[in-house]
């Protein structure tokens, strides 16, 4: 099992590689991949950053075979196009605008994307950090700082678990096995 499982890419954590660099990227990938594919089943462009797109997803593609688009669409200004494309995962509408913007916290540091959503805050998109739960009460303490008040006043960011991502990723695809949806 467990060499299948390494030859698709995928690496199996156990007590021994935890907090291993190998493992931490394998988990990123795979929260990033989910959010590709829910923003597709939404029928969203989905777009990830140049340096993501031959990570390894669970099911053996890459996510640059999953992402939808492979450029952002000309919607602002290049300093803003370029801050963009440092996001995780970003979802488009169907006018080529922002949607929604995730930024997968595994390892590091929150604040970081919480500086990318403040510099985003002007478009009306959702803008969602993508963590383990633990990880929730560290996301509402920088919050807090004086920096985010404006994000904070607004609440223009939220807090996603990974499991009720990985909930609302099989709900999803429960969703569209029905011939009619009431």
């Amino acid at each position: 099992m467990r060499t299948s499982i390494e030859s698709r890419g995928i690496v199996a954590e156990s007590a021994k590689n935890r907090d291993s660099e190998e493992v931490r990227q394998f988990n990123h990938t795979y929260y990033q991949g989910l959010l590709l594919m829910v923003g597709n089943l939404h029928n969203m462009s989905t777009f990830i950053p140049k340096q993501d797109k031959n990570k390894r997803f669970y099911d053996g593609r890459v996510l640059g075979e999953i992402s939808s688009i492979d450029d952002l669409p000309p919607f602002s200004y290049r300093h803003i196009l370029k801050r963009c494309s440092t996001i995780d995962t970003v979802w488009f509408n169907d006018r080529g605008m922002p949607h929604s913007f995730f930024e997968v916290e595994h390892s590091t540091d929150i604040q970081n994307s919480l500086l990318k959503y403040n510099d985003l805050q002007d478009f009306y998109a959702r803008m969602v950090i993508v963590a383990d739960a633990k990880r929730k009460d560290e996301f509402q303490e920088k919050m807090k700082y004086r920096s985010f008040d404006d994000l904070r006043k607004n609440r223009r960011v939220t807090f996603l678990s990974y499991d009720a991502l990985i909930k609302q990723y099989e709900q999803e695809i429960e969703r569209q096995a029905f011939d009619v949806i009431l």
